[in-house]
């Protein structure tokens, strides 16, 4: 036997009431870990994630209100024919797809332009990110109310990561 296997052994449940106190354990660890265990925090988190979710379906009404997909897809079957067609010389259809494609992305960028400049498309990204600076305030205030505690080092260590570069607790707390 090597030394491997009896550490390995050493750390193995030996009854069954190890191997439950183990597994609760690690359920608690899991709970905890994952936020499950403190409620101000799941709700501050489920606003954040809720907002980001109105906010990508409103992204998603730009876009079609743009019709942004539209021209690409156009603009994708016109060269797949251009490769497989045979109508015309390569350096013709080469040239008149790219000015075609170039008209297309004009014409694009002048309605994300012209919906981008609009009273109610800036009111609307203003207000999300009043809202989701408001719900990540609240939620880094929550994990930093714990901070510190050895209880708690896992939400030291998220609200580390979240604020790695400084800029969510200089908005937070600003001087």
């Amino acid at each position: 036997r090597s030394k491997h296997d009896d550490s390995t052994e050493a750390n193995f449940p030996r009854t069954v009431d190890d191997l439950l106190n183990e597994h609760n354990q690690f359920l608690t660890r899991l709970f905890t870990q994952c936020l499950l265990s403190n409620y101000d925090l799941i709700e501050r988190a489920s606003k954040i994630m809720t907002t980001c979710l109105l906010f990508c379906t409103q992204i998603k009404f730009f876009m079609e209100s743009t019709k942004v997909h539209e021209t690409l897809e156009n603009t994708r079957i016109e060269r797949s024919m251009m490769r497989f067609g045979k109508k015309k010389k390569n350096s013709d259809r080469e040239t008149e797809f790219r000015a075609k494609r170039e008209e297309n992305i004009q014409r694009c960028s002048d309605r994300i332009l012209k919906e981008y400049r609009t009273e109610n498309y800036q009111h609307m990204i203003k207000k999300f990110d009043q809202v989701f600076t408001s719900h990540l305030a609240e939620f880094m205030k929550n994990l930093n109310s714990d901070y510190g505690q050895r209880s708690n080092s896992h939400l030291t260590n998220l609200f580390m990561q979240l604020d790695y570069n400084g800029f969510v607790s200089s908005s937070l707390y600003p001087e």
